[in-house]
């Protein structure tokens, strides 16, 4: 497989960690931003919304926690804990299979694809409250790793309006990757809603999710 030289730009902001801390702040390192190259990998944004999940999941678990300390007997609270905790052991895992495909994707790209708003692989110990509307304005390209079936993407306005359709999967030179581009440039501007189906390995199904963004012409 070829070193792929294009900037692929999947996702840098000015790379904000887990935590927030300013410290952690990683200013040094030149990577094509996807939200201005209008091309994201579909891995990249899987995990962001898989981590803004982990996000809710620890504050339900925080919460549940609480209570417990002025009932520590209460049977159904602590079933609620233990469910939380199964969920959020779940949400890790499939996590750490997307990070997995992400680090095979990366071995052969000449620059390290970044998540906006998320570290290198792996990243920090969850949770993080930082997160912000992915930059979808320059949305051209989804490229997809993996497994196709099922694949599909559509994005909408806040009111469920479908304000653009994608082609068919290609293949994405000789990377091994696939490819699903735009038919024609969004004319909208506002907050959006990219919703993603595909067939997901660790669940054996089609999963669908949704990232929240917003589209400034």
């Amino acid at each position: 497989m070829k070193t792929i030289q294009v900037c692929i730009g999947l996702f840098m902001l000015a790379v904000v960690p887990f935590g927030c801390s300013d410290d952690d702040i990683v200013d040094d390192i030149v990577v094509p931003d996807a939200e201005e190259t209008g091309t994201f990998l579909e891995q990249d944004l899987h995990v962001l919304y898989l981590s803004r999940q982990d996000d809710l999941i620890a504050e339900e678990i925080a919460s549940v926690e609480e209570e417990l300390v002025n009932d520590p007997d209460n049977q159904d609270l602590q079933g609620q804990l233990e469910e939380l905790q199964e969920r959020r052991e779940a949400n890790t895992e499939q996590i750490n299979f997307l990070n997995g495909q992400i680090e095979e994707i990366v071995g052969d790209l000449a620059v390290r694809p970044r998540v906006p708003r998320l570290p290198p692989v792996p990243p920090p110990p969850l949770p993080c409250t930082c997160f912000t509307d992915v930059e979808f304005s320059r949305l051209e390209q989804i490229l997809l790793a993996g497994n196709a079936e099922g694949f599909a993407v559509t994005v909408f306005t806040e009111n469920q309006e479908v304000i653009a359709e994608f082609g068919n999967l290609t293949d994405f030179e000789d990377t091994g990757l696939q490819v699903i581009s735009l038919n024609e440039a969004i004319d909208f501007q506002g907050n959006v809603v990219i919703q993603i189906s595909k067939f997901f390995e660790p669940i054996g199904d089609i999963t669908t999710y949704s990232i929240e963004g917003n589209i400034n012409l």
